[in-house]
């Protein structure tokens, strides 16, 4: 059995555990999904996996859980390793008055996480890794950000279209996530790859990302 992740033909020898183990609190384990990973994806992530944990939780808090999992998993690690997790939480922080600060996000790191993740959820609803001819990109509904009217524009009926269920013929599929409190995925998408994959990750009921896994060929072909 290969790896999950896109493109790689790697034999998938360790397990990858999507959303990460650390997102969920202790003894629960109702979504601790796994897919095939080789030990270089599954090493590479997990290194902003506290890194965007602690950025969900602070854009969510103190909605549903995130303020316990924060307290709980993120903050026991803020002193690890010389402070590092702190330091780059810290890093380009600017104060907004009356005690609020805002932080500044690492947007790259947000990438390569919920590249791996969308990859991860792809091969647990199908079986399949994703196709090499498939562009992914992400829209962060739920970070503030200096944004352009058009883009904001774009973003909002991105953020309408997809609020509800898909349709018969798009339901791509549905990787079992049970702990809604936690995260919740929705796929849009014809199966077997016949279209471009739209998913709606939510984590604690509000922080909201949408992945947009458009597949060039096809793109290419209508344009």
């Amino acid at each position: 059995m290969t790896c999950y992740f896109q493109g790689c033909k790697n034999k998938g020898i360790t397990k990858e555990h999507i959303p990460p183990r650390s997102f969920f609190p202790d003894g629960e384990k109702e979504q601790l999904l796994t897919v095939r990973s080789c030990e270089l994806h599954n090493n590479a992530k997990s290194k902003d996996d506290l890194y965007v944990l602690a950025q969900i939780c602070m854009n969510a808090s103190p909605n549903n859980r995130a303020r316990e999992v924060f307290m709980n998993k993120v903050v026991p690690q803020l002193e690890f390793n010389n402070a590092a997790l702190r330091k780059r939480l810290a890093e380009g922080a600017v104060s907004a008055g009356n005690g609020a600060v805002k932080y500044r996000v690492d947007v790259a790191r947000l990438d390569d996480f919920f590249t791996a993740l969308s990859c991860g959820i792809v091969y647990k609803s199908c079986g399949s890794s994703l196709p090499a001819n498939y562009q992914i990109s992400h829209v962060y509904h739920s970070l503030l950000g200096a944004v352009d009217s058009e883009r904001q524009q774009i973003e909002d009926l991105i953020d309408t279209f997809y609020a509800g269920k898909p349709m018969t013929f798009m339901e791509f599929g549905a990787p079992d996530a049970r702990n809604e409190r936690i995260y919740t995925v929705t796929i849009f998408g014809i199966p077997k790859f016949q279209s471009s994959i739209t998913i709606v990750h939510r984590f604690f009921g509000v922080f909201k990302v949408t992945s947009m896994l458009t597949n060039a060929v096809s793109a290419a072909a209508s344009s």
